[in-house]
């Protein structure tokens, strides 16, 4: 139900001259998906006897199964086109981005300095000219940086945009563009494309290699890949500065739920979200890949369309697993790993009772019966040494027989297939770890004492993006974990979507993701929750 998006692919290639606006459907209209929980009253939510809620959760076995009632049975309670000074738990860490804009040159040196915080590894966070920087790009013209991605040559008394920082951004919004209509532009006719095509194929348009903007399809044809790269990079236009980075998990994300009977299997949601994890500052960590985290989450969801209320209920339960299982991994820190099935008899005690077995599968076929591979081993070893004349040796590399060497083995399995299957079959193991030996758990941005997890996440649909928190209680980590409890439910804050083509929209989105950084990434020393 919730499958992994496949690995970043190739750039798209500029279509070929035989392309023709014919081919091309008409473009997709915005939805938004609708779904928002709400909670009345301050009841607190318990989970007790055969009605648990992974009981309930462990039920979901496709889309169609997800209903309001789980939503309810969480305590999910959504506050939607929440202002960035709810979005933060601290709307100090929200920067006065009006008064940054406003610092000139003269000052900016000092102001910068003033303006910089500690950071939870030590360093400082950015400052004024870092924002002023990124602020700069971000309102960039999309018709001029397409024109820099695309090494079209600059209009007459104009010269090429300098993209920076944002030039992998602009790349991939350029990408976009062949899918989604520009927002930023004036309305044109390219809706009305089927009507006029006479009228528009007698006007004097310049060479598709020339044109910054080149249709492809809709956007409901749009890679799944380039949603995600997108995102990646706009996230790290940040992200890099507060000493971060955004990857992908190594093991596949999973938001594991145990129930409480030890007679019931545990089971797991899986997720293709990706993480935003802070990077070590020794160098040796660094290079060999340890990341610590995760600080928060990102998700890329393809739906296009809301036509109905599953379709809101499916998108929205993909951010609640991802904000879920991020609070999981973050609560990794204070605990340690049980692997499925260890210290449980089906992965301690021998097979067969005990006893050695026999062969199995092709090993039938394959391997002679006991007797005659125990006669034919008797044989040559008493045959072996007597054959050999006392003080020769056989001459290295080389085939004691004469005629041609035998041919070398290949390493593919033959038609008999590989046996090694089998012998992995006879280990008695419990299945593969869940947790990445490179991944060093922590709760980053945590408050110090407090018994819930705000936890982030930085959402993509169509081609916006907005940021949700979640207020993951303590007690429900537990009910997840296999115990019983109460909790005062999931409360979420949702802020508006953001349009990444409109360049004072996508300002607007990096600002929040600047105070969204600034708050999980600041120093936690003698902070305590007085909440």
């Amino acid at each position: 139900m919730f499958a992994s998006v496949g690995q970043l692919g190739p750039l798209q290639n500029i279509p070929q001259p035989t392309d023709t606006k014919k081919k091309l459907q008409l473009p997709t209209p915005l939805q938004f998906p609708t779904c928002a929980p709400v909670v009345t009253g301050d009841t607190p939510i318990s989970s007790y006897g055969e009605g648990s809620l992974v009981s309930l959760l462990q039920k979901i076995q496709r889309p169609a199964d997800i209903q309001q009632s789980h939503f309810e049975a969480l305590g999910v309670h959504v506050i939607s086109a929440s202002p960035p000074r709810d979005i933060l738990p601290d709307a100090s860490y929200l920067p006065p981005f009006a008064e940054w804009t406003a610092v000139g040159q003269d000052e900016l040196e000092a102001a910068t300095t003033a303006s910089k915080r500690p950071l939870s590894n030590g360093n400082l966070s950015p400052g004024i000219q870092t924002y002023q920087e990124r602020r700069k790009e971000l309102l960039i013209d999309n018709r001029a940086a397409f024109r820099t991605v695309r090494r079209i040559p600059a209009p007459p008394g104009e010269s090429l945009a300098r993209l920076g920082n944002a030039y992998e951004f602009f790349k991939n919004l350029e990408l976009f563009s062949g899918y989604w209509q520009d927002t930023s532009l004036p309305p044109s006719s390219e809706e009305d494309e089927p009507k006029h095509e006479e009228n528009l194929a007698e006007k004097e348009t310049a060479p598709r290699h020339l044109q910054t903007h080149v249709r492809l399809g809709n956007g409901a044809q749009l890679p799944p890949e380039y949603r995600q790269q997108l995102l990646t990079a706009f996230t790290k236009l940040v992200a890099y500065d507060f000493g971060c980075n955004v990857s992908f998990a190594r093991c596949e994300p999973r938001l594991i739920l145990t129930p409480p009977s030890a007679l019931k299997p545990s089971s797991y949601f899986n997720s293709s979200a990706s993480f935003i994890y802070r990077t070590p500052t020794d160098r040796a960590s660094a290079r060999s890949g340890i990341v610590e985290g995760p600080v928060a989450a990102i998700s890329c969801r393809t739906t296009t369309t809301f036509t109905s209320p599953l379709d809101s209920n499916v998108d929205f339960s993909r951010e609640l697993i991802a904000l879920l299982l991020t609070a999981q991994q973050r609560a990794r820190s204070t605990t340690t790993e049980t692997r499925f099935g260890e210290g449980k008899w089906w992965t301690s005690v021998p097979r067969w009772g005990g006893g050695p077995g026999g062969p199995i599968g092709r090993e039938v076929d394959i391997l002679p019966p006991p007797s005659s591979l125990s006669q034919s081993t008797i044989s040559a070893s008493s045959s072996g040494p007597s054959s050999a004349t006392a003080g020769e040796e056989e001459p290295r590399g080389r085939s004691p027989r004469p005629g041609p060497a035998p041919a070398k083995r290949s390493k593919r399995p033959g038609k008999d297939g590989n046996l090694q299957i089998y012998e992995n079959y006879r280990k008695m193991l419990p299945p593969s770890s869940t947790w990445d030996r490179k991944t060093r758990y922590s709760a980053i941005g945590k408050k110090e004492g407090a018994t819930w997890d705000d936890v982030f996440l930085v959402s993509a649909l169509n081609h916006h993006v907005c940021v949700m928190r979640a207020r993951v209680p303590r007690e429900l980590l537990g009910v997840f974990g296999g115990g019983d409890g109460t909790w005062d439910g999931v409360k979420v804050w949702r802020s508006r979507w953001f349009d990444l083509f409109l360049p004072e929209e996508r300002v607007e989105g990096m600002e929040l993701i600047w105070g969204m950084m600034a708050w999980l990434m600041r120093s936690t020393e003698g902070e305590m929750d007085t909440s």
